[in-house]
């Protein structure tokens, strides 16, 4: 009896030394949908809702986080984004700007998790824009 005792007594204390496992869930990468998005126009009217979509481990999931992230252009004059992802030509030039998601994480603190995707906005020829064929 007193073997089995032991062995209760072990268990609990190794589930209560053992980290739970969703406590401590990991962001390992961010991957952004679509991942180009090409505009026939310089046309600010025109637009494309991207997803940011959380790939995380330890349980492993997988989560929309597009609200989540901060969402960034390299080129603001080629394409903007707001904060729900939704991008758009500037209106101003055309060229290819790349489109960042990014997310600071609590896991390990202060680490920043990114994904990227690539906005192209062709325009008429008239505004020396390069042109996409359809």
């Amino acid at each position: 009896m007193s073997w089995n005792v032991f062995k209760l007594t072990l268990i609990g204390s190794a589930v209560l030394w053992l980290p739970s496992c969703g406590s401590n869930q990991q962001l390992l990468s961010i991957n952004v949908t679509p991942a180009t998005v090409i505009f026939g126009s310089t046309n600010p009217a025109l637009h494309a809702q991207l997803t940011a979509t959380g790939i995380y481990t330890h349980p492993p999931a997988t989560k929309d986080i597009t609200t989540q992230v901060t969402w960034s252009s390299s080129i603001a004059g080629v394409a903007v984004v707001d904060s729900t992802g939704q991008v758009s030509p500037a209106g101003a030039d055309c060229g290819v700007a790349g489109i960042t998601a990014s997310l600071k994480t609590n896991n390990p603190t202060g680490n920043i998790v990114t994904g990227t995707m690539s906005v192209t906005v062709d325009g008429p020829a008239a505004n020396n824009c390069p042109t996409t064929p359809i």
